[in-house]
C-alpha cells in the first residue's frame, strides 16, 4: 500500500512539472553597430574587407558563459556597419569582450575593458550590461580601438589568441536580376501580389547547417567554420527557388578566400552558356585586343541637369557582327526603343557580364560590332545619348577600345523631343 501511495505521488509530481518542462523558452536578438563617424581609418579597413567579423563574449547576470568569442559577420548599409544578430534567451547579460578580426583571424580592433590603460578612449568600456526582451532586437553601438602595437593588457585582455574553431572567409559573387524581373503587378489567385523572398546562401556539413545568410547581388563574404573536408552549398533566389546546389571540398573552397589574389565563388541565376564573366575587382583591361569599359545607371537625369552622378550595375552586353545584323535591325524598327529577341537573326559573337563595379571586358577580333544591352527579355540597341554612334563599336588590331555605357531608357529622350 505504501509503495502504491509513493507511486501515485511521483506521478502527480511529474504531471505538475510537465507544463514547465514543455514550455518554449522566450528569446530575443542582439545586434551590434560600429561607431565610425570620425574614424576614416576604420572605415577604409572595413570597406576593404580586411575586417570580416566581430568576436563577442557574453556572460549572464549570474556569471554563466553564454557565448565565448562568437564570430558575427559584419554587414554594411550605406555608411553604417552592423553585425549579424545573435539569439539569446530573455534576461539580463553583460558583453565582456568585443574584437574585430580580419580574414586570417587576426585581431585588428578591440573594445578596452574598464580600468585598463586604454579605457578612457571609449565612452563605454567593457563590460556593458544589456537586456533581452522576447521577440525584440536589442542594439548596442560599440566603439573600438585599433590594436596596432598595443599588448592585450592595454585593453584589459589576457591575450588575443582566438580559441575557437578555425574559420575562413569565403568570397561569393552573386549575379541575378531576379528582383528587377519580378512583376509585382500580377496578382495571385487570392488577389494579392506574388511573394518575394530574400536570396539566401546555406552551407551544410552533412545535415548540420553551418551558414545561413542573406545573399546580395554582387560581392558577399561569409565566415565558414573549418569542420569538415566536404561542404554542401545551396542558394535560393527571390522566387524562393534553389538556383545553385553543389558539394565542394574544403580545398576548393579555400581557393575562394577573402584575399585580393583569390577569385570569388560564382553563383548565377539562369546563367547563359558561354558568357564571359568579368573578374571581380577588375578596373583596368587585362586583354591585348577587344573592348573594355563600364556600365552605369545615372542617379539623376543627366540629360537635362548638370548632375552626372552614376553608380555601377551588373548587366549582360551582347556583341554582334555589325554588317550581318545592322540591315535587319534598321529594317525591323524597335518597339519602344528596344528589340525583342526574335528581331535578332544571328547569334552573338560574344556575351560579357560586368562585375559589381560595373566594369567589363571582352576579347574580340578586329572589326565592327553592334552591341546590345540586355534588360530582362529585351535588348536595347542604345539606351543613352553619347559622343559616338549609338550601338556601334570598332575594334582595331592590337588595341583595346573603351566603351562607357549609361543605362537610360531611350524613350526618356525620344518622347521628350515631341512638341
Amino acid at each position: 500500500m505504501k509503495k502504491s501511495i509513493l507511486m501515485i505521488a511521483a506521478v502527480t509530481a511529474m504531471m505538475l512539472l510537465w507544463p514547465s518542462c514543455t514550455q518554449v523558452e522566450e528569446t530575443g536578438k542582439l545586434q551590434f553597430g560600429l561607431e565610425l563617424s570620425d574614424d576614416s581609418t576604420l572605415k577604409s579597413v572595413v570597406n576593404g574587407y580586411n575586417v570580416t567579423a566581430a568576436l563577442v563574449t557574453i556572460i549572464s547576470e549570474t556569471g554563466e558563459l553564454i557565448y565565448d568569442k562568437e564570430p558575427l559577420p559584419i554587414y554594411r548599409f550605406g555608411n553604417e556597419y552592423t553585425t549579424k544578430s545573435l539569439e539569446l534567451p530573455m534576461g539580463k547579460f553583460h558583453l565582456s569582450e568585443f574584437m574585430l578580426i580580419d580574414s586570417s583571424g587576426t585581431v585588428r580592433w578591440a573594445t578596452p575593458k574598464e580600468g585598463s590603460r586604454l579605457a578612457h578612449l571609449v565612452r563605454n568600456p567593457l563590460p556593458i550590461p544589456f537586456s533581452i526582451s522576447p521577440e525584440e532586437t536589442t542594439s548596442l553601438d560599440i566603439q573600438v580601438i585599433r590594436v596596432k602595437d598595443h599588448p592585450p593588457a592595454d585593453f584589459g585582455y589576457v591575450n588575443f589568441d582566438i580559441g575557437f574553431v578555425e574559420r575562413f572567409c569565403l568570397k561569393v559573387f552573386y549575379s541575378s536580376r531576379c528582383m528587377e524581373e519580378w512583376n509585382d503587378s500580377i496578382l495571385g489567385p487570392d488577389g494579392s501580389g506574388a511573394p518575394v523572398f530574400q536570396p539566401m546562401l546555406t552551407i551544410w556539413k552533412n545535415e548540420r547547417m553551418l551558414v545561413h545568410e542573406p545573399l546580395a547581388v554582387g560581392l558577399n563574404r561569409f565566415i565558414v567554420p573549418m569542420v569538415t573536408d566536404w561542404y554542401r552549398l545551396t542558394a535560393t533566389d527571390c522566387h524562393g527557388q534553389v538556383i545553385y546546389e553543389e558539394k565542394i571540398p574544403l580545398k576548393e573552397l579555400l581557393e575562394h578566400r577573402c584575399r585580393d589574389n583569390f577569385e570569388p565563388l560564382m553563383i548565377y541565376r539562369d546563367p547563359v552558356p558561354g558568357i564571359i564573366i568579368t573578374p571581380e575587382g577588375l578596373k583596368e583591361p587585362t586583354i591585348r585586343q577587344g573592348v573594355f569599359g563600364s556600365i552605369t545607371l545615372p542617379v539623376d537625369d543627366t540629360l537635362y541637369t548638370e548632375n552626372h552622378d552614376v553608380y555601377p550595375v551588373i548587366r549582360d552586353i551582347y556583341f554582334y557582327p555589325y554588317y550581318s545584323i545592322m540591315d535587319s535591325v534598321m529594317t525591323l524598327a524597335p518597339v519602344d526603343c528596344y528589340f525583342p529577341q526574335e528581331f535578332l537573326p544571328t547569334e552573338p559573337v560574344a556575351i560579357v557580364r560586368s562585375n559589381s563595379d560595373g566594369f567589363f571586358q571582352v576579347p574580340l577580333p578586329e572589326g565592327d560590332y553592334l552591341y546590345l544591352v540586355k534588360e530582362g527579355d529585351r535588348y536595347f540597341m542604345d539606351a543613352y545619348v553619347s559622343s559616338h554612334l549609338p550601338g556601334f563599336v570598332k575594334v582595331y588590331p592590337g588595341e583595346v577600345t573603351w566603351l562607357m555605357i549609361h543605362v537610360i531608357d531611350c524613350s526618356m529622350w525620344m518622347n521628350d523631343t515631341n512638341p
